[in-house]
């Protein structure tokens, strides 16, 4: 049995991954703020396994707790490989730098870098003895190399991440059984955080223009096209330097 965890499974991406892996019959646990009721009546109606978590990640004092859960469910004599999806992620705040609050670039570096980098560290514990696939896959973006005016949090958020994934790469080699970690860039895609890009004002984002002309000229990437994609990576045989992977690319 193939089990996956994905996180930030209530829109967009994290969405669109926990639904294709739904429709293939595996195991998924799904972990965000809000219930996504359509996943659960999806899982219902092809009689697939799901588990659901209403969990906020930016208390990350509830991660361990949360991924000792999650193990607690899953039958090792039954296990064929394992993933975890790191997905969630926040854009707020927006804005230069000088206009932040502490809570909202708090809550942002617990969300975007904090909490995988301890949902991965959990999931390393508890599978380091599994001797089947293991992966864990990061979404990442272009913004962790390429710098945006009024999205210095997001772009040093996902750098972070990004970082991570290759220290932790360089760490599993020595492993007898090593995870497979990736960092992937997905692109432009048509979600919930491009629409909210699309509005915001231009003293804050002055890259918001951009963005409205993809949408307008039908440029964004279709979430479903994207998770068949990402899917594909998870024990894929794709060679990726340092684990980074960018779609657009393949």
């Amino acid at each position: 049995m193939n089990y996956y965890i994905v996180t930030g499974t209530s829109s967009g991406i994290g969405e669109a991954i926990a639904r294709k892996l739904i429709l293939d019959r595996h195991s998924v646990f799904c972990i965000s703020r809000s219930l996504n009721e359509s996943l659960v009546e999806l899982a219902s109606s092809v009689q697939s396994i799901l588990w659901y978590k209403e969990s906020d990640l930016a208390d990350t004092s509830l991660i361990p707790g949360l991924m000792d859960e999650i193990f607690q469910k899953i039958k090792p004599e039954e296990l064929s490989s394992i993933a975890l999806i790191n997905n969630a992620a926040t854009l707020d705040p927006i804005g230069p730098a000088g206009s932040y609050t502490a809570t909202d670039l708090s809550r942002h570096i617990l969300v975007n870098l904090a909490a995988p980098m301890l949902l991965s560290s959990e999931f390393i514990r508890l599978t380091e003895g599994l001797n089947v696939p293991k992966s864990i896959v990061n979404i990442g973006t272009g913004a962790a190399t390429t710098p945006y005016a009024g999205w210095g949090p997001y772009c040093s958020s996902k750098a972070g991440l990004e970082m991570f994934t290759r220290t932790t790469n360089l760490e599993q080699q020595q492993k007898q059984f090593p995870v497979r970690v990736l960092s992937v860039a997905p692109g432009v895609v048509d979600t919930p955080m491009q629409e909210k890009l699309r509005n915001i004002d231009l003293t804050d984002f002055p890259m918001q223009p951009r963005f409205e002309e993809l949408y307008l000229q039908n440029k964004l990437s279709r979430p479903a096209e994207v998770a068949n994609k990402i899917t594909s990576l998870i024990f894929g045989k794709t060679v990726a330097e340092n684990g980074i992977i960018d779609l657009r690319k393949l």
